[in-house]
């Protein structure tokens, strides 16, 4: 459990101007359940899972995605951003207990 909050970013290994670029990502998080007892009721517990991830190139937001406790345990995401110029693309996990996380790499052309 010591990885907790380690975040992985993959690009392309190469880059050119205007490119949709596929960026893979991926966080260390145990993404605990809410769980039922045997009426339905939620076991009262604060559960803890990633719930938003936020994307920003050059110090710009460009996606926001609200997730919930249906995400598997070391979520993976993977999303497109255009490579306009170069520049840090930064991505940030938060969860449920107020952490966050944060991974970037830095696009650029080649």
């Amino acid at each position: 459990m010591s990885e907790i909050g380690k975040v992985r970013l993959r690009l392309p290994a190469s880059i050119k101007p205007g490119d949709v670029v596929r960026v893979r990502c991926l966080v260390i998080h145990p993404m605990e359940r809410i769980e039922r007892d045997n009426q339905g009721k939620i076991i009262d517990k604060k559960y803890n899972y990633i719930d938003k991830v936020t994307v920003t190139y050059r110090g710009k937001t460009v996606a926001t995605f609200d997730t919930t406790q249906s995400v598997s345990e070391n979520p993976f995401f993977a999303f497109s951003v255009k490579a306009t110029e170069p520049g840090k693309l930064t991505v940030t996990f938060h969860d449920t207990h107020g952490d966050t996380y944060e991974g970037s790499a830095d696009i650029a052309f080649s």
